[in-house]
């Protein structure tokens, strides 16, 4: 039987359950991609709350 254990969210190294990555490396890697998706997601809402206003406004005006 296998012990119980996850996978590194990187690389998918088996490791430890307490463990959320594999190395130092994995973990800055996850620490870049984590940045850039909230980056992303908070570009986007601001696009979209933009987009909003936009729309408001031209309503109102229309």
């Amino acid at each position: 039987m296998v012990e119980p254990h996850k996978h590194c969210p990187v690389c998918s190294t088996p490791i430890p359950m307490d463990e959320v990555t594999c190395s130092e490396r994995c973990q800055e890697i996850l620490s870049k991609n984590q940045q850039r998706v909230r980056r992303t997601r908070m570009i986007f809402y601001l696009v979209f709350a933009l987009f909003i206003v936009v729309w408001v406004v031209l309503s109102i005006r229309g």
